[in-house]
């Protein structure tokens, strides 16, 4: 168990400093710095004292020591775009709200796709399996900016005149933007948990139907189990093994939040941040939040590989023994 997990850390500990690498690289290997822009002239006092109060008046290899000795040492830098606001401070004040917009997204995927795959794999080729396969193709098919305009028009525009003609009030249920209240998060938390229940559906739909058929299940029928305790304890169980994997990738995707659904949404999230500061050439801030994500992505994936070995041993017996 032990090795298992030091192999894990190692790899992890690889992966993010190659991010780092190139992250570092690619950002200089753009056209142009942050304080030029096309068509605007910059006295070349002023663009030489901005580089060196940045550092980028240096050689490149030695700006990228320096880059990893702050790295280190917990220190992404300021923003050029954002004056005197580090990228830890912008981290600090926006992370948690594209966290709280990704646990409700995923909590939203979680539960319905669970739900949804165990009824189309109890109910296999009836009308609850092909309803949980629309859902699942929906899904996955359309992208969720779509599904979020369409959650904007429905409940935003259509409802919000119904409710006006009907009952003579502006009242909003759903506001379609800003983050203030619990009824704000609701729409956008839809619309970014949508694609995590189609996947999380078929998953389950699919691992259940193997477990149904195996020779354990047939046997606990055969002892006399209740048909409850046997979904529950037995098939429910099992099938959930495939899913954890996938449901903890999402973590790291999802809870780092989704650029287009906070813009459509005007959540305060760190994407408006991240296309600002790729915008805007900020090397500082973009660098700062692609190595956040990959850390966070990495550590939640990390995580899952450990919880895998620990519901499933033969998988740390496997990896170990290679």
């Amino acid at each position: 168990m032990k090795k298992y997990i030091l192999q894990r850390l190692g790899i992890a500990v690889v992966t993010i400093f190659a991010v780092i690498t190139l992250t570092f690289f690619l950002m200089h290997m753009i056209p142009g710095t942050p304080f030029t822009r096309e068509n605007t002239n910059m006295d070349a006092d002023v663009l030489a004292a901005l580089k060196s109060n940045y550092g980028l008046d240096k050689p490149l290899w030695e700006q990228y020591i320096i880059y990893i000795a702050n790295i280190l040492r917990g220190n992404f830098g300021t923003s050029i775009t954002y004056s005197n606001r580090s990228v830890a401070d912008i981290i600090k004040t926006a992370f948690p709200v594209s966290a709280d917009l990704g646990l409700r997204a995923l909590f939203i995927g979680v539960s319905l796709g669970i739900a949804l795959g165990i009824g189309a794999a109890l109910h296999h080729n009836k009308g609850w399996d092909r309803f949980s396969s629309v859902i699942a193709v929906i899904g996955i098919s359309v992208p969720s900016f779509i599904i979020g305009t369409l959650l904007q028009a429905a409940f935003g525009l259509w409802l919000s005149s119904w409710v006006k003609n009907v009952f003579h009030t502006s009242f909003q249920l759903f506001p379609i933007s800003r983050w203030e209240s619990f009824r704000y998060t609701i729409l956008p938390s839809l619309a970014l948990g949508i694609g995590s229940v189609a996947i999380i559906t078929r998953l389950m739909r699919s691992s259940m139907l193997d477990v149904i058929g195996q020779d354990y299940i047939k046997t606990a029928k055969s002892k006399g189990i209740s048909n409850a305790a046997i979904l529950w304890k037995h098939e429910a169980r099992n099938a959930l093994i495939p899913v954890v994997t996938v449901v903890g990738r999402m973590v790291g995707s999802i809870c780092t939040g989704s650029f287009v659904i906070e813009s459509l949404f005007a959540v305060p999230g760190l994407g408006k941040y991240y296309v600002n500061s790729v915008t805007a050439r900020d090397y500082t801030l973009t660098m700062g939040l692609t190595i956040f994500y990959s850390m966070f992505v990495v550590a939640s994936t990390l995580a899952v590989d450990i919880l895998y070995c620990v519901i499933d041993p033969r998988v740390r017996y496997t990896e170990v023994g290679k």
